[in-house]
């Protein structure tokens, strides 16, 4: 028996996607453009027309929701669209905090960094329950059902070692643990933003001009969390039509 007898051919997996940005921008909605979609709700999305959850106010009905959902045999829908992300995270942070024990004085923990007895392991335990969720939402990728998380946007400062500090946008979390399972074990993390330009005045100021048409920023950028694993250019116009020419599961017969 040879230890090359169970390789296999790598197949093609539903995408994985992370769209973030300002509220308005219409995360939600080229998300429901997407094949056959179906919205899991953790807060309104003003989406009329489309299948969607009531909206989720504790992590233990969402908790309950996904579970049931990774073990249904047939899912009549091609798309689940978790919108989003950042309100889900604040679910999470109120279970970690409820749950928790008491502090040293007997008293109730009211904020993550006190839960769990502090130095870090209510961030660790918030950390562990969103990789838990993007676990059972894999699931349904491996069973050829797109995934794709809405968040919100947020800045933070980022601390090099061989530069100086400076700012970035990424997705909208309460604390650095629970990002990398929406921004790194993701196929596509797509910055929604609209089209601008840096322009130098006469006075060698430097001046934004903003135009109104909105781009998705998909490629490494130093100034936002953004990536993709489809070739795509560093901006792609922010529609589904742009997205899918790029994404061949989304190209084949299905």
């Amino acid at each position: 028996m040879s230890i090359f007898d169970n390789v296999q051919k790598i197949k093609m997996q539903a995408p994985r996607i992370t769209l973030y940005g300002k509220t308005g921008m219409g995360k939600s909605t080229i998300a429901s453009k997407f094949p056959d979609p179906f919205f899991i709700l953790t807060e309104f999305n003003n989406i009329c027309g489309f299948d969607a959850t009531p909206i989720f106010n504790s992590f233990e009905d969402f908790w309950i929701f996904i579970s049931e959902l990774s073990k249904t045999e047939t899912i009549p829908y091609k798309t689940i669209i978790i919108d989003t992300v950042s309100k889900l995270d604040q679910l999470v942070i109120e279970r970690v905090i409820r749950t928790s024990p008491p502090s040293k004085k007997g008293a109730a923990v009211k904020t993550l960094t006190e839960a769990w007895g502090g130095y870090g392991a209510g961030f660790m335990r918030a950390a562990g329950i969103h990789r838990m969720i993007k676990m059972e939402l894999d699931k349904l990728a491996s069973r050829g059902i797109i995934i794709i998380y809405i968040c919100h946007v947020e800045v933070k400062k980022c601390r090099m070692p061989d530069q100086e500090d400076f700012d970035m946008f990424t997705i909208a979390m309460n604390g650095d643990l629970s990002r990398p399972p929406y921004t790194d074990d993701v196929d596509l993390v797509a910055l929604c933003k609209q089209k601008s330009t840096t322009i130098e005045t006469d006075s060698g100021r430097n001046l934004i001009k903003t135009f109104d048409k909105l781009i998705l920023s998909v490629g490494i950028n130093e100034a936002h969390v953004s990536k993709n694993r489809f070739s795509m250019p560093n901006e792609i116009d922010m529609n589904y039509d742009e997205i899918k020419k790029y994404i061949p599961f989304l190209n084949e017969e299905k």
